[in-house]
């Protein structure tokens, strides 16, 4: 080991082979990192999971994706389940579910069920096939890149397996009150469910952008250095301070400058747009969780879902359905919507708005907490669409006339509009922003 690696400071180190934290921009290693199967790098200041290898990545999500390929449109567009009550008979697809939404004139739910439950799991799909056959077989090389940059945008709206729990929320619901069938539909989107599942833990991200790199010629910084000073970057400094900045969606490193004007920075190998840090992200999180916090207001008072029994409607809120299931003796149920409905919307909008708080007023304090409350932030965000998703089963699976139906209240649209708000706040929020305070800490603390 020479003296600049005992120091923990190099001079004109390999840009591409400096790792950085994605959500703290922490220097984690000056060089290349030889990570084995099973362990996993961890960022010694926020604990995010930088690197987490896979066995035969490639592979086993090519077969995932293809399972889930053939998976798909049966389940989608074969009966899924089948009710009986009183010789009354009504079943439906998971397609069905859109359409009857649809004809009800919640024309922005129907559309945010079939995004979230159809269009998007099978783009997503198609994209993890395509981009894994291309790096087996060395092909689309050029197209890799944007194929693999739409799969990663994409990633957290594709809502199979919340779709599954809101079938199994169904299936607990209407148990005492009609005679259930289970058809074709129903195991094809359970097989489909987890080979979404199966996707998303076989995938090595961070493998599959360096096979790209090397696939298209970009993996090597594309900037001449002499057009930089020597570099100086020490480990556990910030990256943006060493003058080096990360990609957000591949999480390549490269040396940072400021563009011409009426030019952008882009990544070389994702061809993304490069800023040090996320545009207007303050302004927006702070618009998008007001904008939450209002449309919190009638999701919860006004009536989320009718009830025709008779010609008699009963109107009811979703706190109405939680009750229900715990009167009834369904305390899993009871609680996993209550979780899903009530306790997750409020908890992200509580979170967000402590981070906000935290860069405003320079709370520079618990900063690794605030970062795990994020990640965790960012991993719920999805679950609160459970109750749209039991909703509009029920709307296209309870139709048997005048005997009895449901139908979708305007409170449905209102919960519908706090899912993508809390969500898009998520994603547009910058965690390393909140790093960045530790700088202006240290800077105070040298005056």
């Amino acid at each position: 080991m020479d003296k600049a690696e005992e120091s923990g400071s190099f001079q004109d180190v390999k840009v591409q082979d400096i790792t950085v934290c994605p959500g703290c921009d922490t220097v984690i290693a000056l060089g290349p990192i030889d990570v084995p199967i099973g362990s996993q790098v961890v960022c010694p200041r926020c604990k995010y999971r930088v690197r987490t290898p896979k066995k035969d990545t490639v592979n086993r999500t090519l077969a995932l994706s293809v399972t889930g390929l053939l998976f798909f449109f049966p389940a989608h567009f074969m009966l899924l389940l089948q009710f009986e009550a009183l010789g009354l008979f009504d079943h439906g697809t998971v397609f069905d579910t859109m359409i009857s939404v649809y004809q009800q004139k919640y024309f922005f739910v129907a559309l945010m069920v079939l995004m979230t439950a159809i269009l998007i799991p099978l783009a997503k799909l198609v994209l993890l096939f395509l981009v894994s056959l291309g790096i087996s077989r060395h092909q689309f090389k050029n197209q890799l890149p944007r194929l693999f940059r739409w799969y990663s945008h994409l990633e957290e709206w594709g809502m199979t397996e919340v779709y599954l729990i809101g079938i199994l929320v169904t299936i607990i619901k209407m148990a005492g009150t009609a005679d259930i069938s289970y058809e074709i539909g129903f195991i094809c989107f359970i097989g489909l469910s987890f080979a979404i599942v199966g996707c998303v833990f076989s995938i090595d991200r961070d493998y599959y952008w360096k096979m790209i790199g090397k696939l298209n010629g970009s993996e090597r910084q594309v900037m001449p250095d002499k057009q930089f000073p020597p570099l100086e970057v020490r480990a556990m400094q910030s990256a943006l301070k060493a003058g080096l900045v990360q990609c957000h969606t591949c999480h390549k490193v490269m040396r940072y400058y400021e563009p011409n004007e009426g030019f952008e920075l882009r990544c070389p190998r994702c061809e993304s747009t490069v800023h040090k840090r996320k545009t207007n992200s303050i302004s927006t999180t702070w618009a998008l969780v007001l904008t939450a916090i209002l449309f919190s207001f009638p999701a919860n008072i006004l009536p989320i879902m009718e009830v025709d029994f008779l010609g008699t409607p009963e109107k009811s809120t979703i706190m109405d359905g939680i009750i229900y299931f715990f009167q009834t003796g369904s305390y899993g149920i009871g609680i996993v919507i209550l979780t899903a409905s009530i306790l997750v919307p409020l908890f992200k909008i509580i979170g967000l708005t402590l981070l906000l708080y935290s860069i405003h007023f320079n709370r520079w304090s618990r900063l690794t907490h605030k970062s795990i409350m994020f990640r965790f932030i960012e991993f719920i965000g999805r679950w609160s669409m459970l109750d749209i998703f039991v909703i509009a089963l029920l709307c296209a699976l309870v139709d048997f006339g005048f005997f009895t139906r449901i139908i979708a209240a305007p409170a449905a649209t209102f919960f519908t509009f706090v899912v993508l708000a809390t969500m898009f706040a998520a994603i547009s929020f910058d965690p390393r922003l909140m790093w960045d305070l530790t700088a202006t800490r240290d800077v105070m603390n040298k005056e």
